[in-house]
């Protein structure tokens, strides 16, 4: 048993080892008092309990948790004493007598160190030959040295036994102590990454959600929780979609099975998704975004749903969408009357003022430009792009779309080359202007005017760059070069012409047609634009 060092572990030490053998030493007294009065005045009797009682106060009085914790051995050595004692005057009626060595054997085995055992095995050995010393004789029959030798015998082997076990058990405690220790360290461990977590969900300015494998909530933030509650349905609750969501364009209902937490719980992987929650007048823009979350092994863990409230940014897009068509619909109706009275005005001037004819030209020419920028503010507000394909030789629309920036930027140099002829499906009108707008914003930044347009097939898809080797552009200018109405700083300071929609309308004119535009530069080196378009698509109904 374990010594601990204070008076309350004194205490359980008595409880649990001297207590029993002053208990068991007072039955025997009590016996002998009741069974064979005789004995009860013999010296040997007597001492025996004398010893017995000493040793009870003295590890109940003295403060034995001051010293080393071998030093209450002593305890068990007077116990030993006092069996010698009560053995030597009682093995001949009540040979059971014997069995109290027991108690202070087993203590010295099981609760003090291995070199106790010695201890053990001297007091046996005193138990067993003190009659022999009281009598002042030597064993000479075999019944005598069986009487001698069978007792530290068979107090060795259970000392043994239980020193044995004792280690064992002291092995097993330490390792339940250390696997306790290292499971509350984990739970705490757990528990602060737990109330990490809650701490990071309710802090974030978005809604999150984690649903298990098998669909089920496992954790979420109040912010998601009153997102959901603005369509009508609970989280935790299948099937986890409403009645009142619409799309991005605020006028179609998206069904149950295809709103963001349903599709995500399907394992599509869902980025920048926009819809709109709750019904009219009270509705909520959001942005979502979803994963699966998976272990390093590969299995499956759950999937995570993200989703920001971008109202007030909807908000804002819708409202200058809608300022730039009403402000491009109000600069059309004039330029169309200028139009009129300049054709009115040129056809008079042929006859009765020539010499007028080239400022006409240059009013002509400025307002066509003027009418091409409110066709681009137009285009810009509306976010679709519709197709017409058919098929058509992409070189050829290239070549096309070549000339038209040519005759927007005569001083670029622009030089075209194309794997032979590239069919494919495509709105020709379409991808002709994307063309062009990457050649003339190629123009624009290249001050030696050199641009090569190059055609290739690559698989199912064919490849268009467009590359110059002008001013290029920074990480941070590439971030932001699809951005409607975005200007470089090259740009602003120099007064270069347009007004930040063409990298835009030539990227939206890709995605329709299933492709992409990608961006690839350097300051002071150049700029490559790769334009890719499938060389397969649907027909126009």
């Amino acid at each position: 048993m374990e010594h601990e060092a204070s008076r309350p572990g004194r205490l359980r030490v008595f409880l649990r080892a001297q207590l029993p053998f002053a208990v068991a030493t007072a039955v025997v007294g009590v016996a002998i008092a009741l069974a064979l009065p005789q004995h009860v005045t013999a010296p040997l009797f007597l001492g025996g309990l004398s010893v017995a009682a000493l040793s009870t106060l003295l590890s109940v009085l003295v403060p034995w948790e001051r010293w080393s914790s071998n030093t209450m051995a002593w305890i068990a050595l007077l116990d030993l004493v006092a069996v010698a004692f009560l053995r030597t005057e009682l093995v001949h009626v009540v040979p059971a007598v014997s069995f109290l060595c027991v108690f202070p054997i087993l203590w010295l085995a099981y609760g003090f160190t291995q070199r106790m055992m010695v201890v053990a095995v001297a007091g046996a050995l005193l138990i067993a030959a003190f009659p022999f010393i009281v009598e002042a004789r030597v064993p000479t029959t075999p019944l005598d040295w069986l009487s001698l030798l069978l007792l530290p015998f068979l107090t060795i082997g259970i000392a043994i036994a239980v020193n044995i076990g004792a280690r064992q058990l002291r092995r097993t405690q330490r390792a339940v102590r250390q696997h306790a220790a290292e499971v509350e360290e984990s739970l705490a461990r757990a528990l602060d990454a737990e109330t990490l977590a809650d701490a990071i969900l309710n802090t974030v300015e978005a809604g999150v959600a984690f649903y298990t494998p098998d669909g089920q909530l496992r954790l979420s933030n109040q912010r998601a929780a009153d997102m959901v509650a603005a369509v009508g349905f609970r989280l935790d609750t299948p099937p986890y979609a409403g009645t009142h969501v619409l799309a991005a364009d605020r006028k179609t209902t998206i069904p149950l099975e295809e709103q963001i937490i349903p599709r995500a719980l399907r394992g599509e992987e869902i980025a920048g998704h926009m819809e709109w929650l709750g019904p009219v007048g009270e509705q909520h823009a959001i942005l979502a975004t979803s994963s699966r979350v998976v272990r390093p092994d590969g299995e499956l863990l759950g999937t995570v749903v993200v989703a920001h409230d971008v109202t007030e940014l909807a908000n804002a897009v819708s409202v200058r969408e809608e300022f730039l068509t009403t402000v491009s619909h109000e600069l059309r109706t004039p330029l169309t009357s200028i139009h009129g009275y300049l054709e009115l005005v040129t056809d008079d001037a042929e006859v009765d003022a020539p010499q007028l004819l080239p400022a006409l030209a240059v009013i002509r020419r400025n307002a066509e430009a003027l009418e091409r920028r409110v066709q681009e503010l137009l285009t810009a507000s509306d976010s679709t792009v519709v197709l017409q394909r058919s098929d058509v030789d992409l070189a050829v629309v290239a070549a096309d779309a070549v000339a038209d920036a040519q005759a927007t930027a005569p001083n670029a140099t622009v030089t075209l080359s194309a794997d032979g002829p590239l069919i494919a499906a495509v709105d020709a009108v379409q991808v002709r202007r994307a063309i062009a707008e990457l050649v003339v914003n190629a123009a624009k930044f290249s001050p030696d005017g050199r641009i090569q347009v190059t055609l290739t097939r690559a698989e199912q898809a064919v490849q268009l760059r467009v590359s110059d080797d002008g001013v290029g552009m920074t990480a941070d200018e590439l971030r932001q070069a699809f951005d409607k109405f975005y200007r470089t700083p090259y740009a602003n300071e120099r007064a270069v012409q347009g007004v930040g929609l063409g990298l835009h309308a030539a990227r939206s004119i890709a995605e329709a047609h299933g492709g992409s535009l990608v961006l690839a530069s350097t300051p002071g080196v150049g700029t490559e634009a790769t334009l890719t378009i499938p060389a397969a698509g649907p027909a126009a109904p």
